[in-house]
């Protein structure tokens, strides 16, 4: 097997990793508020700091070691994300856990841009949506296979106990990367801000940060509490969650594929706005549908799709309007996933606890329908604009 293709398949089982890291709470939501004595909506806020790490720390980071080769940099961010998961094991209280989760998020995503920029590096440009896909099929294994297995793992066994095999995994990536991917390997200039800022004077770039932020703000916020969700419609469906999770995986990696291979096509900028008018539709027929039970389920599982088509969009978006030049825009890029993500997690929060969870897909009917109209505005007046500017003369 050639090297790249070797080493975007050990950062597409990472990602299966960061994914399970990031998320894995999220389907065992009223088991962790059990065993940790809290609210469901205290439980969530496991998730929720993850991604405030993400979102505010990797930024910081990259700035502060902004003359750190990136190949350096990703080493050292998944050794300190080793070292957070075992302190992570051993914490005995649930604050420490706020806290560990919290820096945890700022170290496992920053080694998620710099293999990002990495796999970017490694991809031939005509085949750059298929290689972010297939570096996005980790993320989405999660949801297929690890999430909905953690579930049936913890009627019998301790939550931790699947932080020791996520830790072994990543301690064996590292091992990997430590002898196979060279620090002089894809040689990147140090970090220049003002410079990578100036790229901001692009409204594409700028535009597809917006996207960002509202669109995750609307899944996250819902897709976080999903389970929660599914039981306050259906009570007696305990027995099927692990289930329906799976399947929800399967839509997320069913989006992903579809996305790659439809952004190659079409281009990002149209394909980000065909899922977000799909998923704005499916959100709609989700509120009318909430009494049948199949029927909530396979919309759930066309809602995620829908995102998961317009998620691998993002960052190639960015690098193709970059040049690939940019890795803090990268980072900007994931802050907006996160932070939009972790604001609409704390939202759908307070709806819950205020005894809204039947309503909380409402927060991505709004997200859907902003970034709808938001794409068609980008579309319609600077991607056509810069296509006919493009246009030979005649």
């Amino acid at each position: 097997m050639r090297k790249g293709k070797q080493i975007i398949l050990v950062c597409t089982l990472m990602n299966f990793v960061l994914s399970m890291t990031g998320f894995l709470f999220s389907g065992i939501l009223d088991k962790m508020a059990e065993s940790l004595n809290v609210s469901i909506a205290s439980a969530g806020l496991l998730s929720t700091m993850h991604s405030y790490g993400a979102a505010i720390g990797v930024p910081l980071t990259l700035i502060v070691f902004r003359k750190v080769n990136r190949v350096k940099m990703l080493k050292i961010a998944l050794l300190l994300s080793i070292l957070l998961n075992i302190l992570l094991v051993f914490a005995g209280s649930f604050p420490l856990l706020l806290v560990l989760r919290l820096l945890s998020g700022v170290t496992i995503n920053s080694y998620g841009v710099m293999a990002t920029t990495t796999v970017i590096a490694l991809a031939q440009r005509e085949r750059l949506g298929r290689s972010l896909a297939l570096l996005i099929a980790g993320n989405s294994l999660a949801l297929v296979v690890g999430i909905p297995l953690t579930r049936i793992l913890t009627q019998t066994l301790d939550w931790r106990f699947i932080f020791w095999g996520l830790t072994a995994i990543m301690a064996l990536c590292l091992v990997y990367f430590h002898l196979r991917l060279s620090e002089d390997n894809q040689s990147q200039p140090p970090l220049n801000l003002k410079a990578e800022l100036s790229l901001l004077n692009n409204p594409r770039v700028y535009l597809i940060l917006l996207f960002t932020f509202v669109m995750f703000m609307g899944y996250h916020g819902a897709y976080n509490y999903v389970t929660a969700y599914l039981l306050a419609l259906f009570p007696g469906a305990e027995s099927g969650i692990s289930v329906f999770l799976m399947l929800f995986g399967i839509g997320s990696f069913t989006g992903n594929y579809l996305g790659g291979r439809v952004s190659d096509r079409i281009g990002y900028a149209r394909s980000m706005r065909v899922g977000a008018f799909a998923q704005m539709l499916v959100v709609l027929l989700m509120l009318f549908m909430q009494k049948v039970l199949w029927a909530t389920v396979a919309l759930i599982f066309l809602w995620v799709m829908s995102s998961w088509f317009m998620g691998l969009q993002l960052n190639s978006g960015v690098s193709q309007e970059t040049g690939n030049r940019s890795r803090f825009l990268l980072s900007l890029n994931g802050s907006a996933i996160q932070l939009g993500g972790s604001l609409g997690a704390s939202l759908a929060a307070i709806f819950i606890s205020q005894g809204f969870t039947k309503q909380i897909i409402i927060m991505s009917l709004l997200s859907a329908a902003a970034v709808f109209l938001l794409q068609t505005f980008s579309v319609d007046k600077y991607h056509r604009a810069g296509e006919k500017a493009e246009e030979p003369s005649h």
